[in-house]
């Protein structure tokens, strides 16, 4: 029995997540084919080990780089009408019902994916699904897709007994894969050697990551204070290594002079490096300020103390372990920051390869 699996992405964390599914399926001899939807830049080369030479086979117009939220919902539906119109012929040579469609989670491409699927009439196929912070405005406007994206989906894949009961309404086939499919991904990462020029810090350091839109945009206040709260309360022998999001160096910038244009002296900019580069610098910080989730999961891997720049969180992994909700609270952000040692744990081991149980479930259902 034949069956086709198509990749809907368009980020490089989807790739990430997707790698391992990919390499299972390949490995099967399954046939698989990667669609690409342009939302951001995506370095497949990067991916070889696990997705070899495959390239996209549809790959839609990207998106600018620095668009303003008008030229964001423009991209969208021009890719959705794009994959609505120019995927007809591709999906035509083979019967739909041996046709799966996959989408990964909530970015906005996994939620134009499953309205093309739909459109098609595919088996639509959603990857880390269920894991709700269950409010619509924070993670923003992902946890919208999210629940749109497992609703309308046939098949979906939860790394927990948490997210079956989030899903326990949504009509699909269910399925615990035990882990999320990054923990595979983590581990090759941790042991490839450097790519490049191991970054250079003054001393220890911790890393921080705010960038996430409704934090950028609509609760810029409220960022700005959390920043101000850990500038005045993290230890200042400890460089400050941000990751350089313009919006975000644009609010530093703003609170430096409340600083007294002191702040920068204990900041450290760091551009964008290869995953694995990352997960290695990473594991090599004090701890982990972050508003990502994905950080957050790579943090519990870790072991790594890690303060959640967040009110809500979709990931349960680490809290109340080596993860603190920080919530805005000047009391438990504080508490951290000055005890974050407390928070160390041991890494999180491997019990099953998530990719495996998903292959083997497509293949036989």
């Amino acid at each position: 029995m034949n069956k086709y699996f198509y990749f809907f992405l368009g980020t490089n964390a989807e790739l990430i997540k997707f790698a391992p599914v990919i390499k299972a399926l390949r490995k099967r001899k399954a046939k698989v084919k990667l669609i690409y939807s342009g939302q951001n830049i995506v370095n497949f080369d990067d991916y070889g080990e696990w997705i070899g030479d495959l390239k996209p086979t549809i790959a839609f117009k990207e998106k600018k780089n620095k668009s303003s939220v008008f030229q964001f919902i423009l991209w969208t539906f021009k890719t959705l009408f794009l994959g609505m119109t120019r995927l007809k012929k591709e999906f035509k040579r083979d019967p739909k019902d041996k046709i799966y469609f996959i989408i990964h989670d909530d970015t906005v491409s996994a939620l134009i994916g499953a309205l093309i699927a739909k459109f098609h009439r595919l088996t639509l196929v959603h990857i880390e699904s269920g894991l709700f912070s269950f409010n619509y405005s924070e993670p923003f406007p992902e946890e919208i897709c999210r629940h749109i994206n497992a609703t309308l989906s046939d098949i979906v894949f939860t790394p927990n007994k948490w997210g079956i009961h989030n899903l326990r309404h949504v009509k699909g086939q269910k399925v615990v894969t035990g882990e999320n499919t990054l923990i595979e991904m983590y581990h090759w990462a941790i042991k490839k050697k450097w790519t490049i020029p191991k970054p250079r810090v003054r001393g220890k350091y911790y890393i921080l990551i705010l960038h996430r839109q409704e934090h950028v945009f609509l609760k810029k206040d409220w960022s700005l204070n959390l920043l101000e709260m850990i500038f005045k309360n993290t230890d200042k022998d400890l460089t400050c290594v941000l990751l350089s999001f313009p919006l975000t160096v644009r609010m530093i910038e703003s609170l430096d002079i409340k600083f007294n244009h002191r702040l920068w002296k204990h900041i450290q900019l760091l551009s964008p490096i290869p995953y694995p580069d990352f997960m290695k610098f990473m594991k090599g910080a004090e701890f982990i300020a972050t508003d990502g989730c994905t950080n957050q999961l790579e943090a519990y891997y870790m072991g790594l103390p890690c303060l959640a720049l967040r009110n809500r969180t979709e990931q349960i992994e680490g809290l109340n372990q080596n993860v603190v909700l920080s919530k805005g609270n000047k009391k438990i952000t504080v508490e951290f920051l000055k005890n974050f040692k407390r928070f160390v744990r041991k890494p999180a081991s491997v019990t099953q390869m998530p990719s495996t149980v998903i292959a083997n479930y497509l293949l036989k259902h």
